[in-house]
């Protein structure tokens, strides 16, 4: 089984547990007044912590099935969500306490939200297509400034850079560069793409995935061969299957750009 999703199904236990021991402290409380006003605030209570502990369970069985089948059916959808929104948040909770590394949970929230977004019509045209990158997949040391005008890159192969560029241009798609998550905010404001490829690592993707969640995004992790935020790396066959996936007729696309 997945790591991450083990860890996940840790803290899901966990969250239910404490959902249980409300339950049970509301029935104890229960007990201790014989007002029926209190009384029916406890059994509501009661019965709200007993809904939620059916819904999570579901929630979990949801996403498991998504993740062993890498599709999100129709029917998943809700409960998906919903274990998005109630365990994840509670995952990071628990780990920013414990001063446990985040990025397990936010590379797993990255790969559900990839999988909502590929289950569902994404086929676009090259110009409504965003490939966003970030700075650091630049050489350090290099001094073009790529990040207002990638055109600026003189494609030396000290980087990936010139390699995305070249594989972008051959589908037709627009290529940013962001120096941080307020850029790439900007710049999605700026081209109003409908659907977006965004390289980072995964706070900066998970980050920038509920900031646009009006347009779909579907995230790909960088490499950090040198530690975080200096010459990152990506590998570039992963990012043109993904666009080939995002494009309408891709094939014909591929051979007009070549």
């Amino acid at each position: 089984m997945d790591k991450r999703l083990k860890s996940l199904m840790g803290y899901t236990l966990l969250l239910l547990l404490v959902i249980g021991l409300m339950v049970l402290l509301f029935s104890y409380i229960y007990h201790l007044f014989s007002i029926d006003l209190y009384n029916s605030i406890i059994n509501i209570l009661i019965i709200i912590s007993i809904m939620m502990m059916v819904s999570l369970v579901i929630a979990m069985a949801a996403i498991f099935i998504a993740l062993k089948t890498r599709r999100v059916y129709p029917f998943m959808i809700f409960p998906v969500k919903l274990g998005m929104k109630i365990v994840l948040p509670f995952a990071l909770f628990v780990t920013d306490v414990l001063k446990n590394d985040k990025d397990m949970i936010r590379s797993l929230f990255i790969d559900i939200n990839n999988l909502f977004v590929e289950s569902g019509n994404i086929r676009r045209s090259p110009d409504k297509v965003l490939l966003l990158l970030p700075h650091c997949l630049q050489d350090s040391e290099c001094s073009r400034k790529i990040t207002n005008n990638v055109s600026n890159c003189v494609r030396c192969g000290r980087c990936k850079i010139g390699e995305i560029i070249e594989m972008a241009e051959k589908r037709g798609v627009q290529v940013f560069v962001a120096t941080g998550g307020t850029a790439a905010r900007n710049a999605i404001a700026k081209l109003k793409p409908e659907i977006v490829l965004s390289v980072a690592c995964e706070r900066d993707l998970a980050i920038g995935i509920s900031d646009v969640s009006k347009i779909p995004v579907i995230g790909v992790l960088n490499n950090r061969p040198n530690g975080p935020c200096v010459n990152t790396t990506v590998d570039v066959d992963v990012l043109a299957g993904k666009l080939d996936k995002m494009l309408a007729e891709p094939a014909a696309l591929q051979e007009n750009g070549s």
